[in-house]
């Protein structure tokens, strides 16, 4: 593809961030991509400010590098827009890169930039807001508010592992109420995850034929009081098969609302962002993204 104008930016608290800012911009530069402006950020509000003047001023490539959260934070200005996204995997997890089929590795994912094809993806909604690849409540939920940049950049994806250890022991099971196009489940639950791609926490399937083309998202619930059930289920996370077991409730639909009690946290991507209860959507195909 050609694009008249592009612009790189890099989240430096992603796990890779700071040491990949510069090599992006060598290797882009070099192949001939017209990135005009190009900038690694300490902040997510300034990376969003940026990315939303970039969108403004007409650029019609943004290639951005970080992690899943580095993305859902600046989705909301590239959704449905005459402009294509760019992606740079330099955070732990990298589900939304996975789900795309791009590598890990700068020279690689660069490559995918300079030469690859551009498609549509389905997005997430959330309420008025967009995300890319999860929404979870309950243990996930405090499994991510309790990790820092420094863990994640020293461990790598061995600070989750490390993290469900110390989450468990704090774990309460909660009160919920699941409404979508199929029914409605009321029952005790200990996690919920709503995802609208394949893969969520890094390599694990939200179900065996779950995709981010498909308009649609996948959600299971957890229905159980018993730390023994979340481990049962977690064996299965890596086949997406936890749907089958008895005290996993697993679906495929395109409208969603939760409530609970008591209100909980939502984390999306990583960041908790707001609280139950909550309406969850597709806007299907309404993001441009470069893909092998």
């Amino acid at each position: 593809m050609s694009f008249r104008e592009g612009a790189l930016f890099v989240n430096s608290g992603s796990r890779r961030g700071h040491e990949g800012f510069d090599r992006a911009r060598e290797l882009l530069i070099a192949s001939g991509l017209p990135i005009k402006r190009s900038e690694l950020f300490h902040d997510f509000h300034d990376l969003n400010r940026a990315v939303q003047r970039a969108v403004q001023d007409g650029f019609d490539l943004i290639v951005l590098g970080g992690g899943d959260g580095t993305f859902s934070a600046v989705i909301s200005h590239l959704v449905n827009k005459d402009v294509t996204l760019g992606v740079l995997p330099l955070g732990t997890g990298n589900a939304f890169a996975r789900d795309l089929g791009i590598p890990p590795r700068l020279p690689e994912a660069c490559a995918i930039v300079i030469k690859g094809e551009s498609c549509s993806v389905d997005v997430g909604t959330l309420n008025e807001d967009f995300f890319l690849n999860v929404a979870t409540i309950g243990l996930t939920t405090r499994i991510a508010r309790e990790l820092t940049r420094e863990q994640k950049r020293k461990w790598g994806r061995l600070v989750y592992l490390a993290s469900i250890v110390k989450a468990m022991p704090k774990m309460h099971p909660f009160e919920m109420t699941l409404k979508t196009e199929n029914g409605t489940l009321e029952t005790t639950a200990l996690q919920v995850v709503v995802g609208n791609g394949r893969y969520h926490g890094g390599p694990f399937l939200l179900s065996p034929n779950a995709s981010i083309y498909d308009g649609r998202l996948d959600v299971y619930v957890l229905k159980s009081r018993t730390k023994s059930a979340f481990l049962k289920m977690a064996l299965r996370l890596p086949m997406g098969t936890q749907g089958a077991l008895e005290d996993v409730h697993a679906e495929s639909c395109r409208t969603i609302q939760i409530t609970t009690s008591p209100s909980l946290p939502i984390t999306i991507d990583g960041e908790s962002v707001c609280f139950t209860p909550v309406s969850m959507g597709v806007a299907p195909l309404a993001l441009r993204v470069l893909v092998p």
